[in-house]
């Protein structure tokens, strides 16, 4: 089932957090074949957080970019081997399954490391070498790859040794086993009693035995392994090297987060020695991306609710698929490669539009999203005192709080008190909450806009504003930026603005340096933006 993203603008308001939850919440209902969820691109303001606590929900989760990451295109059902895994289970798996490279895991899917082509490779053309190879056995192996049975089980459950035949005649075997290392010998012997006696004596790691079918040998003092081949003696030694431990040749490669974005998965990929990359969270092995995962198209799948302009939305929504806009602002530059569905009216709030669509659906809303689209409604329309609201928005509410059972005069009335606080509010948090960027006529513009229950404490706070706008300004790369501060009780407003050439155009009465009285605005879409957007022009013609 693919999840399908519902999310408003950056730094978001109740409206835009509700009405993502409530539509998300209705297109699960009507669409039962994908799986849609809510989610923000920015902090959850007071006034949000207690409507949540309202209806006893968790606002939806914090979503920083929507840029398409390793565990969307990685392969999850991955082949992996255990540690003891003999290379035989690797040779078959690359040979069988057509895969380059291998996990090892252990315990809980733990990562220990990685056995390759190469590693095989460099495995097993090491022979050139004239010196004696030396190898890392694990007996219990045998049984599982060398068709025969065991004997006697030793002592040591793994060792390192060579491998020695004894394919010589008796005494020139003899004089060539004389000069082993017991303990770090695996000898390799057809039916030869005095050789065979010899290692007995000797304690050999261990022998193995080809073409007997009876074994008549003391071994009480014996401590090594004793296992009956039923194949020949090149065979048996072909095996043999083949059920090795892995982990004795695997090599810790580097590996990926989940979460990385698929393009630091190529530029690693295309700097290592492999052809892909184990992803790891908290040590666990979740997936593995490959070169050929990395030409998978894969975009999310995205449905905008307030907003409809790039320079709102979540980072990485370049890289997104849109496939529906539900929005009561003006039309931005959003473009998408199919057609889409797109509802859009000139109404106070877009939970008023989602609510519409609730209706079209003939779906009536549980309380709980009958509570949270009053929420969405009353804030973004000032209890629908703002010039935004519209008969649409009044009728939908009174339907709503009578769903929700509640008065959305009194709920609205709690709703506005939970308003942020200028004593209380940090600067930054007020010119970085919401706020909206606009670009026009070669000009990017932030208006951001912080709404309370007084500003009886601007003057003890205008300062500090002023300070935090510039460095608003600077860390968002916008040529003016601007605050709408809004008092919803008595619907005035006071505008600060950074020094900016269109500020000396402003139509508004001036308080002070860089501070403006705006009576009767409440709305920055409808009453603040057009006036901005009229100095852009007119500073556009010079």
């Amino acid at each position: 089932m693919e999840e399908i993203i519902v999310i408003g603008h950056k730094n978001p308001d109740t409206d835009s957090i509700c009405a993502a939850y409530c539509y998300a919440h209705l297109k699960n209902i009507i669409d039962p074949h994908n799986r849609y969820t809510a989610y923000r691109c920015g902090n959850v303001n007071r006034q949000t957080r207690f409507v949540f606590e309202e209806v006893n929900l968790q606002p939806p989760e914090m979503l920083k970019d929507v840029y398409p990451k390793v565990s969307d295109i990685m392969t999850r059902n991955v082949i992996t081997a255990h540690p003891d895994d003999p290379l035989l289970s690797i040779v078959t798996h690359i040979e069988k399954d057509r895969v380059r490279i291998i996990p090892v895991v252990s315990g809980d899917s733990y990562y220990k490391g990685t056995v390759s082509f190469a590693e095989l490779a460099e495995f097993y053309f090491s022979a050139t070498s004239i010196a004696q190879p030396l190898y890392y056995f694990k007996p219990a192996n045998f049984i599982t790859t060398i068709p025969g049975h065991c004997i006697k089980k030793g002592q040591n459950e793994e060792f390192e040794g060579h491998i020695v035949i004894g394919a010589m005649e008796s005494a020139q075997s003899l004089n060539v086993l004389k000069n082993v290392k017991p303990e770090h010998t695996v000898l390799i012997v057809g039916d030869r009693k005095s050789i065979i006696e010899f290692a007995i004596q000797n304690n050999f790691a261990a022998i193995i035995i080809t073409g007997m079918q009876d074994f008549n040998y003391d071994t009480t003092t014996y401590s090594g392994w004793i296992y009956l081949s039923q194949l020949d003696t090149f065979n048996t030694l072909r095996l043999l090297t083949l059920s090795i431990p892995c982990h004795s040749i695997m090599k810790q490669s580097d590996t990926i987060l989940p979460d990385s974005t698929v393009q630091q998965a190529r530029e690693k990929i295309l700097n290592s020695e492999y052809r892909g990359l184990p992803v790891c969270d908290n040590g666990k092995l979740t997936g593995i991306i490959t070169r050929s995962d990395l030409i998978k198209q894969y975009a999310k799948k995205m449905i905008l609710v307030d907003h409809n302009e790039l320079s709102q939305a979540v980072e990485g929504l370049e890289t997104a698929h849109i496939i529906e806009i539900i929005d009561h602002h003006r039309l931005g530059t959003i473009k998408t490669i199919t057609p889409i569905f797109v509802y859009s009216k000139p109404v106070g709030s877009t939970c008023t539009l989602v609510y519409e669509l609730y209706k079209y659906n003939a779906i009536q809303p549980e309380p709980h999203i009958a509570l949270l689209l009053c929420s969405g409604i009353l804030s973004d329309t000032a209890m629908l005192l703002s010039p935004t609201s519209t008969k649409i928005d009044k009728k939908a509410l009174e339907e709503l709080s009578a769903m929700a059972g509640i008065s959305y005069e009194e709920y609205g009335k709690k709703l506005l008190s939970s308003t942020e606080s200028l004593k209380t509010i940090d600067p930054m948090y007020a010119v970085n909450n919401d706020c909206k960027i606009y670009q026009e006529y070669g000009i990017s513009v932030a208006i951001s806009q912080v709404e309370v229950i007084t500003l009886d404490d601007i003057e003890s706070v205008k300062e500090s504003l002023l300070s935090a706008l510039p460095h608003f300004a600077q860390s968002r790369n916008v040529h003016w930026a601007l605050l709408l501060v809004t008092d919803i009780t008595t619907q005035n407003s006071i505008l600060f603005s950074t020094d900016f050439i269109g500020e000396q155009k402003l139509s508004f009465s001036p308080l002070g340096p860089h501070m403006y009285n705006l009576p009767g605005i409440l709305s920055r879409k409808k009453q603040l933006l057009p006036e901005i957007l009229r100095i852009l022009e007119e500073l556009s013609h010079k």
